[in-house]
């Protein structure tokens, strides 16, 4: 998960989300974890947006939260993630994702290539 590996590199990580949607607490065990998300956001020069479901309710959303939407003001000058899809002007206004600060196209690019490696190691595996 992205919360474990950024664990592993000790980055100065903080998550945010409304209360009563709550991560699995053997993930988050060692995380800082603000519900304020202003505070959250402060000095921030990466910014990882996901969409919110209850770990005791898996699936299920609650309610979307317009002011959890991820906005350029919000965002201030960091930069913008997301693993994609996503919902625009739901979990992110359109202004982030079209924004020279969103990473977006480059992480779907990057996928790519992951994606690839793997199959080629599969591929590779079943040759011996």
């Amino acid at each position: 998960s992205f919360v474990q590996m950024m664990q592993k590199q000790h980055a100065d990580f903080v998550i945010t989300h409304p209360e009563g949607y709550e991560l699995d607490p053997n993930i988050t065990k060692d995380c800082t974890i603000e519900h304020n998300q202003e505070k959250a956001l402060e000095n921030a020069d990466f910014v990882y947006v996901k969409n919110w479901s209850s770990y005791t309710d898996y699936g299920q959303i609650k309610s979307q939260d317009p002011n959890w939407q991820m906005t350029l003001k919000k965002l201030g000058k960091a930069k913008f993630m997301h693993c994609l899809p996503v919902r625009r002007n739901v979990v992110v206004a359109d202004e982030v994702l079209d924004s020279d600060q969103s990473l977006v196209i480059e992480q779907a690019n990057n996928r790519t290539y992951a994606a690839q490696l793997v199959l080629k190691k599969i591929l590779e595996s079943n040759e011996n």
